[in-house]
Parts: structure tokens; C-alpha cells; sequence
């Protein structure tokens, strides 16, 4: 499989054309770009790829709202829009690791010293409240400092300066505590980000699992083949070759600048928070490079991490209940889990997996296999006829969670509850459902009645 963005582009535009628009029109990366994809789901009902031509103030065109569809997401793990989460189990089970290569497009232009500008790129401001510029699809790869393992994420960056930007880091993640060990050493951490790659790297890089699981070998068994990468100029941070961009930095020791406010995936704008400072060194890029946006908080930004989280909440669950039907994240921080029951408190294990597995996760519903949770209304029917929240409804208080969750006293101190919504003391046992019989249900058929 083709490991980059543009052989990606041209497959949507071969199998859904109707799902790739290009906008020739000038437009101003301060909020134009983040209203256009917004107008369009909300009063279109359209969610499609968007290419930006001719950007205000850069010379670097903008594609967004890539991740925006289930199906183009599948068509990136080459599978149907149903298999996703099944396909991402398998390269979780199945990992590919990388492969290491002399050079490769990214190399193609190289900016270094008095080069490097980070104004040149589009200054993109999404949301009204936003402090200023920010890049939002920038995929860290960074190597312990302690034990040379690998670690790749996600992590906004707001621009500073020609060289400088600040950098969130979730508390307790693993690329916090890479720069923390760092710290320790009173040393810099090398990292480098990776702007406008091939989905299933996207993907990849959102793989939720054990401390020294390497996402790069996630992102190879995503693209059916090992990910080409290769060294960095200014360091030894292994990058993917076929990138749009890539910006080779530190994030420096023992320094912390203003970040924020800024609007996230939770639909909030949260506050001035202090961030880590990331010295830049060089920039590389391909000739005519694209410059990459997520459309923060909107169903681009929800829907991309959407498919690892789900994947790696039903690994955590069949750990403990291997009679897992299904998972979904439906919403921040919330997950709902369907199981077959073969034992009494199955239920309330299969919420303390979730809750165990994702730091993020906050609240866990779990139904019986016979509600479809793909179906707000059966899970919430479940809810109201199944549980009893004195019996079944549980709050643990004082745990991490997400700093970017702006109902906590404190940031990332949070309480988390699940809610047991499967039949007592079992589905068997409980009040039957109402059925057609299912002989009336396959000899009716609508076109008698209504020709």
C-alpha cells in the first residue's frame, strides 16, 4: 500500500469522488477555514475532504476535514466501513515494525538555523476565543531517553514564534512522562511532528496500549506493510519518509509559556494553561507540500480517535469478559460496552476494564448483548428499564482523568462512575420482551400493502 497522503487523496478521489472538494477561492486561515467544514456538516450534511488552494499569508494550500468519514477511514486500512474496528484489533495482535531508510520525499526541501519560520506556514485560528495559531494534526514521535523505547501521539502545538511553540501534554500520557524522564536528566527531549501523512499512520498514532507498544509497527500492520522511516537532521528521531512535512525539534528542559485558551474535542474553549516550550531546528517538506489541519472539535477530530480508543477498550475488555459483543465511544470520555452475561457481575468488570484502560474515560454504561449500542434510544431504553441507580450506578472519586475536561475542580482530578444497565439477575430470567413472531416478521412484506 502507497504510505502517502497524496496516493491517499487520489484513492478517495478514485472510489468516492463525491467525497473530495477543491476550493480554488482565497480564504483566511483565521476562522474561514474551521466555518467552511462546520457549514457544511451542519447545513450540508456534507463532511468531505477539503483541499485549499490559496491560503492568506502562506503558500502552503490546507487539506482538512480528511478523517471526517468511517468509510474513508476504512478505505485507508483497505476494508469495509464495518471491519474497522476488527482490522485495528488485528494490527494491535499483529504489529508490523518498521523499516528504516536512507531518505525519502520529506527530504526533499530542508530548512535549518536562520530558515526556519514557522510563520510561513497557514496560521490557522479555529474557533472565536482561540489565543491564536495553532497546529493541530502534528504526530510526535519521540525515544525514551531511559530505555530507547518508541512513542508516537498526537500533541497541539501553538506557534510563539519563527522557532518556538508550546506543547500539551496530557498528564500521566506516555509522551509526558518520556519528557519528564528527560527532565530528570536535566536534559532536552528530542521529538519530531510529522504534518500531513497517510490515514493509517493517523491512526496508528492513536493507538491506546502499554507503555512500550510501538505505534509505528500498529501504523505498518495498518498499511499492510512495514512504515518507511527515516533519521531526522538535527537528531536521531526516526520520521515517517512519505510525510508532508516534518518539523524536527526539543521540548526544552525545565521551561514552561502560556498556552490557550483553546477550543477542543469536548466542544469547550479551556483556559491559559502553562505549557512545555518547543525549541524548533529544522523543518523538511516535500516539494509542493500540504499542509495538513484537524478540524478541532468537530467530527473529524472525534471520529479519527474514535476507531483505536474503541479498539483498545474491547482488547481491555475481553481481557476480563470474553463474551464481549461490542464497544462504542459515542461521546467524550463515555463509553458504552455490550456483553453476554455468563456470570453474575461480568458487568461491573467489564467497567472497571474500561475505566482501567483509557485515562480519558469517564463514564461506562453496560447493556446486555440484546441492545444494539450503536442505537441511542435502545441504550438509553436500557438504561431506564434495567437499572436501578441506587443498586446499580457507581462513582470512584479522585482519579486521573482528562485536563481538557472543564467540569473538574482541578485539572485532570476527576471522579468517574459506571452504570450496570443489564437485566437482574439475568437476562433469561428477566421480563420477556415484546416480539413479533418471527415467522409474521419474514412473511410480511411491505410491498403487499403498499404497492
Amino acid at each position: 500500500m502507497a504510505q502517502d497522503l497524496r496516493s491517499y487523496i487520489e484513492l478517495v478521489k478514485r472510489n468516492q469522488p463525491e467525497d473530495f472538494l477543491t476550493v480554488p477561492k482565497e480564504i483566511d486561515p483565521a476562522f474561514e477555514i474551521t466555518a467552511v467544514v462546520a457549514k457544511l456538516e451542519r447545513e450540508a450534511k456534507r463532511r468531505p475532504v477539503l483541499l485549499f488552494q490559496s491560503v492568506k499569508g502562506t503558500k502552503f494550500p490546507v487539506l482538512t476535514n480528511l478523517h471526517a468519514s468511517r468509510s474513508r477511514l476504512a478505505l485507508a486500512m483497505n476494508v469495509a466501513a464495518g471491519e474497522t474496528q476488527r482490522a485495528y484489533l488485528r494490527a494491535l495482535e499483529k504489529p508490523i515494525p518498521p523499516k528504516a531508510v536512507s531518505t525519502g520525499p520529506v527530504k526533499e526541501v530542508v530548512l535549518a538555523g536562520d530558515r526556519v519560520n514557522l510563520y510561513d506556514f497557514p496560521q490557522i485560528i479555529h474557533h472565536e476565543g482561540d489565543v491564536g495559531p495553532y497546529v493541530t494534526a502534528a504526530i510526535t514521535f519521540a525515544k525514551d531517553p531511559t530505555n530507547g523505547s518508541w512513542n508516537c501521539s498526537y500533541n497541539r502545538l501553538m506557534i510563539k514564534g519563527r522557532d518556538t511553540t508550546s506543547i500539551h501534554l496530557t498528564t500521566g500520557k506516555h509522551l509526558w512522562e518520556l519528557q519528564r524522564r528527560a527532565e530528570s536528566l536535566g536534559q532536552a527531549l528530542p521529538v519530531a511532528f510529522a504534518v500531513g501523512v497517510h490515514p493509517a499512520i493517523a491512526l496508528g498514532a492513536l493507538a491506546v496500549g502499554a507503555f512500550d507498544e510501538d505505534e509505528r509497527a500498529i501504523m505498518g500492520a495498518l498499511l499492510g506493510e512495514p512504515l518507511e522511516i527515516v533519521k531526522c537532521v538535527t537528531s536521531e528521531v526516526l520520521v515517517p519518509a512519505h510525510a508532508e512535512i516534518v518539523i524536527e525539534a526539543e521540548i526544552l528542559p525545565g521551561q514552561r509559556i502560556s498556552e490557550g485558551p483553546f477550543g477542543e474535542f469536548t466542544g469547550y474553549s479551556l483556559g491559559e494553561r502553562k505549557r512545555e516550550v518547543v525549541k524548533v531546528k529544522a523543518i523538511t517538506h516535500r516539494v509542493g507540500a500540504i499542509f495538513q489541519d484537524i478540524s478541532v472539535g468537530h467530527l473529524e477530530h472525534l471520529l479519527l480517535s474514535t476507531i483505536p480508543i474503541e479498539a483498545n477498550l474491547h482488547r481491555a475488555v475481553r481481557a476480563v469478559v470474553p463474551s464481549v459483543r461490542a464497544v462504542r465511544v459515542p461521546a467524550p470520555f463515555t463509553c458504552f460496552v455490550s456483553v453476554e452475561q455468563h456470570a453474575s457481575g461480568q458487568a461491573k468488570n467489564a467497567i472497571l476494564a474500561v475505566l482501567g484502560a483509557d485515562l480519558y474515560m469517564k463514564r461506562v454504561v453496560v447493556v446486555d448483548h440484546d441492545v444494539d449500542i450503536f442505537n441511542d434510544r435502545e441504550v438509553n431504553w436500557a438504561l431506564a428499564t434495567r437499572c436501578q441507580p441506587d443498586r446499580d450506578v457507581f462513582v470512584i472519586s479522585n482519579t486521573r482523568g482528562s485536563d481538557l475536561d472543564p467540569s473538574t475542580r482541578e485539572d485532570g482530578y476527576t471522579a468517574k462512575w459506571g452504570i450496570d444497565a443489564t437485566a437482574k439477575p439475568s437476562l433469561g430470567a428477566y421480563a420477556s420482551r415484546i416480539r413479533i413472531p418471527a415467522q409474521v416478521w419474514r412473511r410480511i412484506n411491505l410491498k403487499d400493502f403498499f404497492p
